[in-house]
């Protein structure tokens, strides 16, 4: 009796836990970069972006949210493509390869470092970021700036497209700012 007894309640917790598992939403992959087909076409520049700098709390595949003043909560079932710094580099290069009138054919350097990089419990994803372009060659800085982006959210802020989306334009400002400020 006792032994049946513990056999239906193993085998209705294993009902219980596969049906649990079943029922979990699949991992969504985020990309930073929005699709190539809504970029303009660019030729390089040879101004370098040098990888981003951003908090340890940001280098790595979860995709952060302030849900509190002093709280950060990972986003469930969604992470990273590729690792923050990787992704913000690469997105400034290309946007700045894209947004280069002039000053094309100079030999720039581009630091980055971010203060802050997160939706907030405000509706909207804020970029805080110091950055720095020099002259590749004699290291005279250009253009210097403390940049603050909010960009806000659709209604459905906790869907992981939705951020991606808005922390791209957000990544993908800072980079026309830096262009504004320097190329003037």
């Amino acid at each position: 009796m006792m032994t049946n007894l513990v056999r239906g309640a193993m085998a209705a917790v294993f009902v219980v836990a596969t049906t649990a598992c079943s029922s979990v939403a699949p991992l969504q992959q985020v990309l930073l970069s929005p699709p190539q087909a809504s970029r303009a076409a660019s030729q390089p520049s040879s101004w370098q972006v040098r990888r981003v700098h951003v908090p340890e709390y940001l280098d790595n595949y979860d995709i952060q949210l302030r849900t509190d003043e002093y709280v950060l909560t990972r986003m469930p079932n969604a992470k990273w493509a590729e690792r923050l710094p990787a992704a913000m580099t690469r997105l400034l290069q290309q946007t700045i390869d894209e947004k280069l009138v002039s000053d094309r054919g100079r030999d720039y350097d581009v630091d980055v470092v971010v203060d802050s990089f997160e939706p907030q419990p405000s509706g909207q994803v804020v970029l805080a970021a110091r950055w720095k372009v020099t002259q590749a060659n004699t290291h005279t800085v250009v253009a210097r700036d403390n940049t603050v982006i909010q960009q806000s959210l659709p209604a459905k802020p906790r869907d992981p497209a939705a951020i991606g989306q808005a922390m791209s334009d957000a990544v993908r400002e800072l980079a026309f700012e830096i262009v504004a400020h320097t190329s003037h």
